[in-house]
């Protein structure tokens, strides 16, 4: 087996891990004693978990993560569902862990304290970056948390909504409806907070890292740049035949696409070989084809 591919597989599942206890360590630590509703598994677990004597809340995590895991399967596809299940049965493990072990659980009730206004907003704020950051990082690699993040994904997929903004859209939902259940107004507004981190943490570790630049170079030593890209960079080259609109002389345009951590190289090379090339960067919101994501098509509707 190629060893890119090797390592690339291992950095996936190592994200998905990572990702899943940072989101389960969260929802857990900071926001089951705290009853924040922040929306998500945990949210419905913890409006539940309100009107219940018995302690269940991982339990109901665990069926709900189960739920959901069907509907990616569904939905998504078998390749998808297959990191899923790493990630769903590591957040059912996890929830257990800080749930069933007394050392966190007294440390869940250190940090809710009281049900005081401070606790209850660093709290929000904490469990927002730990949410957020997990959910980014799974997603970085490849896979889903398995909770209502499959949702997350299927609004991408098919309506084009970004993870930020569905992120925000279902957590709203589930947010209102404690609101409207548990009435519990200022830990409500600290879920509303949580939630809010949570969206901002996607955006910058997630969708941020998606990003990718297309530069068009202007220069004498085009051919220098364009071995560079193709040789250091490992992407490909378009060299683009222009006129100019002054002296109608015949110019080469050459355009490369590349990612984010590729923007500063590229850069400093351009410099260093022609400091007066004529260079225009454009940042894109998405890129398809060899070397960045993968072409999918969109299921057929089916008729009702």
């Amino acid at each position: 087996m190629d060893k890119k591919l090797v390592l690339k597989q291992t950095s996936n599942y190592i994200a998905v891990i990572l990702g899943t206890f940072l989101l389960s360590f969260g929802s857990v630590i900071f926001l089951t004693k705290a009853e924040l509703v922040a929306g998500g598994i945990s949210g419905i677990a913890i409006i539940i978990q309100h009107f219940v004597d018995v302690q269940i809340y991982d339990y109901l995590v665990a069926g709900l993560t189960v739920f959901f895991w069907l509907l990616g399967l569904i939905f998504v596809g078998k390749d998808f569902a297959l990191k899923t299940a790493l990630s769903s049965a590591l957040y059912i493990g996890f929830t257990f862990l800080f749930k069933r072990v007394a050392f966190f659980d007294e440390l869940a009730i250190t940090f809710a304290g009281e049900q005081a206004a401070g606790n209850l907003i660093l709290c929000g704020i904490f469990g927002g970056v730990f949410i957020g950051g997990g959910v980014a990082i799974t997603f970085l690699g490849g896979g889903s948390t398995g909770g209502v993040d499959v949702v997350q994904v299927l609004l991408s997929k098919y309506a084009g909504i970004k993870e930020s903004i569905s992120s925000f859209m279902i957590d709203g939902l589930v947010i209102v409806v404690g609101m409207a259940t548990m009435q519990l107004w200022v830990a409500a507004l600290c879920g509303i907070l949580s939630s809010f981190v949570t969206a901002v943490l996607i955006e910058i570790v997630y969708i941020k890292n998606q990003t990718a630049y297309q530069v068009d170079i202007i220069s004498d030593k085009w051919e220098d740049i364009s071995r560079y890209a193709q040789d250091e960079l490992e992407r490909g080259a378009t060299i683009i035949r222009a006129e100019g609109g002054y002296k109608g002389e015949e110019r080469v345009i050459l355009r490369v696409v590349f990612d984010k951590m590729q923007y500063e190289k590229i850069k400093r090379y351009i410099a260093s070989v022609d400091p007066k090339a004529f260079v225009t960067y454009t940042q894109t919101n998405a890129v398809f084809g060899e070397g960045f994501k993968k072409h999918t098509k969109k299921n057929k509707k089916v008729k009702k």
